[in-house]
């Protein structure tokens, strides 16, 4: 398996991963001609494959922020070793028409990262005032596409979201989507 991330920006500011005390207005990101072409991806990509790497994951900051992410994974899908792509992300931008565009371009699989589905706990743990209903559309409309399974991460800390565990587990049973419960791990705060 092998993880590319092909952006260090995002659209939330979650405060365990991208705190804006950090990662501000100010924050300098990568210049854009310093990020890999998707064509340099690809190139690694065939080259891991041709050593044994079979799956592939599209990870950033938030891969849905790169223009014209379905090219890279087009460029992907044709690696004849690769047999899985998959994609992590926040869900804000997996509106209909992207999720049908991403599985048609060859994407197979989706993980999404919720950690509350209680509007206020989840608004402030992105920092930008982001609807948990509209993350919850996005997990849908990845699944009227066919990326499944679904997945949905919840990083869990005490004193933030702690509370959510029960709901979360309660929205998701039934469904063929599968939670999965992280510890948050403090590493350097």
């Amino acid at each position: 398996d092998l993880r590319i991330s092909v952006t260090d920006r995002c659209n939330f500011r979650c405060v365990y991963c991208m705190p804006k005390e950090l990662f501000g207005a100010d924050h300098a990101f990568l210049d854009r001609k310093a990020l890999l072409s998707f064509e340099e991806i690809a190139r690694l990509a065939r080259l891991f494959a041709a050593n044994g790497v079979e799956k592939i994951r599209l990870t950033g900051g938030e891969p849905l922020v790169r223009k014209g992410l379905e090219r890279l994974i087009e460029q992907l899908r044709i690696i004849p070793e690769i047999s899985d792509i998959s994609l992590t992300t926040n869900g804000a931008l997996l509106t209909p028409e992207r999720a049908r565009s991403l599985a048609n371009a060859g994407l197979k699989r989706i993980t999404v990262s919720l950690d509350a589905l209680e509007d206020t706990v989840f608004k402030r743990i992105n920092d930008v005032a982001f609807p948990v209903a509209q993350v919850l559309e996005g997990v849908e409309n990845a699944a009227a596409a066919g990326l499944s399974p679904i997945k949905i991460n919840m990083v869990v800390k005490r004193g933030m979201n702690e509370q959510e565990l029960l709901p979360m587990a309660e929205h998701f049973r039934g469904t063929s989507h599968i939670l999965r419960f992280i510890e948050f791990m403090d590493v350097g705060t």
